[in-house]
């Protein structure tokens, strides 16, 4: 048989190769199709399509049956095929789902074809239909689900642009399901959260992530005791607490109650409002707002200062007092924290990516204190501390820069409070409290109820900065279909509702949140941006003074000539023309300076494009060759062994 084969004609031989090569491909795809479904593999860094640990525990952990409907208009099929390859990835990962729930996850789907009863349920269901075409008729791409209970959510539209998100929104539907009953937080603030007259009070998309989880009480002003149901309490921005307030915070808190307080020296989302906002707080209102609070939990802040910081400056554009031209710098007040800036061993921060904050503020362990804070945030080395005032009236980032000295210290932009605190009112309840009380009963049963000391070590977070919750800092809104979808450019969100779910001891969605954001910058292409902005600015600064110099001089010369009416010698006619050759020359180079500031980062540009489009190509022409000059050898070989 052997024999045969090798008399063979070698041409048949190589198609009936290809022929089983063809055969056996299609054979393994189709086998591979049925049986392994559940199996992939993530070369993601962050294992973005590999099912979190959260999900996991929370689809563990289920006690009661989830029913999921997934509407898909198979009409979305003849737009392209990037939805319908969404939609695909949706069915595996509800089929996960279902698949690691134990059958606690039933999932159901529809097509919702025009008038029909599947598209009166979806529209029931509380999907978003877009519109198709010019008839009217929608097409619906989302999930509802409803528990044994008949409570019900919905992921109204599943956009592609949120695909990095996927997992996290079918999760927290399943999460909310299984936990009906939202815990309340208590919200104090003075932002403008639930929106103004001006955009139609409109919340920030903030406080719509927020009422996902929780059952929000915002807490006016004046408002003097807390919800007696309230789980965490936050406070965002309060310039203005009333001493009752105050008193019940503190008792809050060293009763073992939660909180999450940000104390930001300049609050620049309250100045962006103008004349709307009233009289701006100056700098450093908000820390002292909470200041007691802050130094009973053995916490000090540098009040109505922000943190500097080169490493993590925002690069943006601004126009250059002596020249007009626009210029990129450095804005040390605006920082945008990536990777080794978060505390990788915490919850809270362990799959964060990108943090965007605007003069935040630090904190600090008092002298004395029995408690210690575990940093969360925090700068590099190369940081300063600056006067808010600085940022408060007309921010210049070209004078920040020129102003900030490095100091050597790392600051903590978040921080958790670890130990038992004690109370800001060591002498029990204010007599002004007291005093206003009518009831002698009362005032008595206060009195007793007053601690001094918490008796559990506390639950308490600090950030640094509130404008990181402002839209423009995290997320961007995209019209999708008619439809304004929500796009995550930093995790400040997640941060923030990570932190209040870590305080009150609920960690399913924690270690999911973060995960979807996929931005990966060009770090080389960045460090050489920043280097030659440094050059160029240093470069910039030499030139202007040198023109600035020989202006000053031809101005001097001229105004010697008019004051004095001497007619100028022909030495300093020839010595104003050389001047004034020489800021020409100045200006020229000025010009190639600014015009030479992108030219290693296009070069890099380019040969990464290069790379990306011939690389692969030649490495199989590498291949091919190889594999070629492998085959002669072998049948060289084969040759000489059958001749011999």
């Amino acid at each position: 048989m052997l024999d045969r084969i090798r008399n063979a004609d070698r041409q048949v031989l190589a198609w009936a190769t290809i022929g089983l090569a063809i055969i056996f491909f299609l054979a393994f795809n189709a086998l591979s199709n049925t049986v392994l479904t559940s199996t992939r593999l993530d070369l993601t860094e962050d294992r973005l399509f590999t099912l979190s640990d959260g999900t996991r525990e929370i689809l563990e952990t289920l006690e009661e049956p989830i029913d999921l409907r997934f509407y898909y208009s198979q009409r979305f099929d003849e737009i392209g095929p990037n939805i319908a390859r969404h939609a695909d990835r949706v069915r595996e990962l509800l089929d996960e789902y279902e698949r690691l729930s134990n059958g606690m996850v039933r999932i159901e789907e529809f097509d919702p074809q025009p008038f029909s009863t599947e598209e009166d349920l979806a529209v029931s269901d509380g999907l978003q239909g877009l519109p198709f075409d010019q008839t009217g008729a929608r097409a619906y791409f989302g999930v509802s689900g409803t528990n044994s209970t008949d409570d019900s959510d919905a992921v109204g539209y599943l956009a592609p642009e949120r695909s990095p998100f996927l997992e996290y929104d079918l999760t927290r539907l399943i999460a909310n399901l299984a936990e009906p009953e939202k815990p309340v937080v208590a919200l104090m603030s003075d932002l403008p959260l639930q929106g103004t007259q001006f955009d139609n009070f409109t919340p920030w998309l903030i406080v719509d992530g927020l009422r996902q989880f929780f059952d929000v009480k915002f807490l006016d002003k004046d408002a003097t005791a807390l919800p007696d149901d309230t789980e965490v309490l936050v406070i965002a921005g309060a310039h203005t607490i009333k001493d009752e307030m105050l008193y019940a915070m503190d008792q809050f808190v060293v009763n073992g109650g939660q909180v999450l307080a940000f104390a930001d020296p300049f609050a620049e989302t309250m100045a962006l409002l103008g004349p709307t906002a009233g009289q701006l707080p100056p700098p450093g209102v908000g820390q002292a707002a909470i200041e007691p609070l802050l130094n009973a939990w053995g916490v000090t802040v540098a009040r109505g200062e922000f943190v500097a910081n080169l490493d993590d400056a925002v690069r943006v554009g601004f126009p250059n007092p002596e020249t007009g031209q626009q210029v990129a710098v450095h804005s040390v007040a605006w920082l945008s924290l990536q990777g080794d800036r978060f505390a990788k061993n915490d919850a809270v921060t362990a799959q964060l990516q990108r943090i965007v904050v605007s003069t935040a503020g630090a904190f600090m362990s008092a002298e004395g204190a029995t408690t210690t804070l575990e940093p969360l945030i925090f700068t590099t080395a190369i940081s300063d501390l600056m006067s808010a005032f600085e940022v408060s009236q007309q921010p210049n980032p070209i004078a920040l820069l020129d102003r900030f000295e490095p100091q050597d210290t790392v600051y903590n932009l978040a921080a958790r409070v670890i130990g038992k605190v004690k109370s800001a009112f060591p002498d029990g309840p204010p007599e002004k409290i007291l005093e206003a009380m009518e009831d002698p009963t009362a005032a008595d049963a206060l009195r007793a109820a007053h601690k001094n000391v918490a008796e559990t070590d506390a639950s308490i977070i600090l950030v640094g900065d509130v404008d990181m919750l402002s839209n423009q800092n995290w997320a961007q809104v995209q019209d999708v279909a008619g439809e304004q979808v929500a796009i995550p450019t930093a995790n400040n969100a997640d941060f923030f509702i990570n932190a209040i779910d870590n305080l009150r001891g609920s960690q399913g969605l924690v270690g999911l949140r973060g995960r979807g954001f996929s931005i990966r910058p060009f770090e080389v292409i960045e460090e050489m941006r920043s280097e030659a902005d440094n050059k160029f600015r240093a470069k910039e600064q030499e030139l202007l003074a040198s023109i600035a110099k020989m202006g000053e001089t031809i101005e001097n010369l001229q105004r010697e000539e008019q004051t004095t009416g001497a007619i100028l010698t022909s030495q300093q006619q020839t010595e104003i023309d050389n001047f004034r050759q020489e800021m020409l020359d100045s200006r020229k180079e000025l010009r190639d300076v600014q015009r030479s500031l992108r030219e290693d980062v296009e070069s890099l540009e380019r040969r990464v494009r290069v790379f990306n489009i011939w690389a692969v190509p030649l490495l199989i022409a590498v291949l091919a060759i190889l594999l070629a000059i492998v085959r002669r050898i072998r049948r060289s070989r084969y040759h000489r062994t059958v001749l011999h």
